[in-house]
């Protein structure tokens, strides 16, 4: 039951995590599909792996909501949609980070209750995406 628990947690954390960084991979430049699940995928640092049934769900609410907006373009023959934050999204980007940084100090805090001090190497490679 205990691994169960684990999975439940991670998939909770996950979905939020992977959607802030969704939002962060298209204020730096606009991509597409792959492009985004390669970029959500290397800033969590391996923790959470995105997958198409993320992705693409969550990029299609952000598509519903009016903060992110498709184009389609050929590359090499292929038809790819490229997506880009609107002005709507650029300013849902800037609330979710503010809303994360409120987070972190007490979040920390939390966990560092219930685990003990997080090793030196997490708090430095966090320290190192931030720059």
């Amino acid at each position: 039951m205990g691994r169960q628990r684990d999975t439940y947690w991670e998939m909770l954390i996950n979905r939020s995590v992977q959607r802030f960084f969704l939002l962060w991979a298209l204020h730096r430049r606009p991509m597409h599909g792959y492009e985004l699940a390669r970029a959500i995928k290397d800033a969590c640092a391996g923790c959470c792996e995105p997958t198409d049934a993320m992705v693409y769900p969550a990029l299609r609410d952000l598509i519903e909501s009016g903060h992110v907006e498709c184009r389609e373009e050929t590359v090499s023959g292929r038809r790819r949609k490229v997506c880009r934050l609107t002005d709507h999204g650029e300013e849902a980007y800037r609330e979710a980070a503010a809303a994360w940084q409120r987070i972190m100090g007490p979040l920390a805090e939390a966990v560092e209750t219930a685990l003990g001090p997080l090793p030196a190497s997490t708090v430095e490679s966090s320290e190192t995406r931030s720059r």
